[in-house]
């Protein structure tokens, strides 16, 4: 889920010292990432950042320090660097996402007790003399050997068995599970569609439908292209962000989808 939310925009002419993957990290993981120009590399770098001093009105910092994974710092001021943000709210959606995630676990792992339970649970009620007789007979019977019980054997002669299936759920947890994700691909702005019983949508119900998605989508692709606007303006780039919208493919493999997708709308229009 984290790589889900990590890779949904893409960067155009992104400076090549820049490790794109540590910049989405980053920003999901800790909210908001510092741009600025190294004098030794030349090169304009993307890194954390804490904040130390005072705060504007606004709250925002003045003074930050930089720090590499290598054990780089460097003190920056005021007009030095560019901060670049998630999300308008300026904080980190990994708890909203870890949240989630366990609650998809908890689907998940309920699922997998519900299909194990759908083998018919065997309860046997015996006397504490004959548990260990009654076992064996059992894990017998289980490695399909053949067991002949005298009707003499006192040992069996109180044996009751309870025949106690589970109910079968895990359909209705999948219907859980789409609520679910549908709630993740909103939060990280990723355009989806999740319908239940019901053949056809109107264009307005769809629309409303993607409400929660525009907003989320708005919220995070506003700050990165007012950070980039201003990241270009200052150190002469030409950087760009856009959301993922396509699918990535060879231009061959592109072709040969439209032709099979004008094969199935040509077969539905025909048929």
């Amino acid at each position: 889920m984290k790589n889900l939310a990590e890779n949904v925009f893409k960067f155009n002419n992104l400076p090549e010292y820049i490790d794109l993957s540590y910049l989405n990290r980053t920003l999901l993981n800790e909210g908001a990432i510092a741009f600025f120009k190294d004098e030794v590399l030349n090169e304009v770098i993307a890194l954390p950042f804490g904040s130390y001093g005072s705060l504007d009105m606004y709250g925002r910092p003045i003074n930050i320090e930089v720090n590499g994974d290598n054990g780089y710092r460097r003190y920056l001021k005021k007009g030095e660097y560019v901060i670049m943000y998630d999300n308008t709210s300026k904080y980190s959606l990994k708890l909203d996402i870890a949240q989630l995630a366990e609650r998809i676990a908890l689907c998940v792992r309920t699922q997998d007790i519900n299909i194990v339970h759908q083998r018919t649970p065997r309860i046997w009620k015996c006397d504490s003399n004959t548990e260990k007789s009654v076992k064996d007979t059992i894990n017998e019977i289980d490695s399909n050997v053949e067991t002949v019980i005298s009707t003499r054997d006192s040992a069996f002669a109180d044996i009751q068995g309870v025949l106690n299936p589970a109910p079968y759920v895990t359909d209705k947890i999948d219907d859980h599970l789409d609520k679910l994700w549908a709630q993740f691909y909103a939060l990280i702005g990723v355009a989806n569609l999740s319908i239940q019983k019901k053949e056809r949508m109107i264009t307005d119900e769809m629309s409303a439908s993607q409400g929660g998605t525009i907003v989320s989508r708005y919220s995070r692709f506003e700050p990165r292209q007012r950070a980039i606007e201003k990241i270009n303006e200052k150190f002469g780039l030409n950087m760009s962000v856009e959301y993922y919208d396509g699918e990535p493919s060879t231009e061959k493999g592109k072709d040969e989808d439209e032709d099979v997708s004008n094969d199935v709308f040509a077969d539905t229009v025909s048929s």
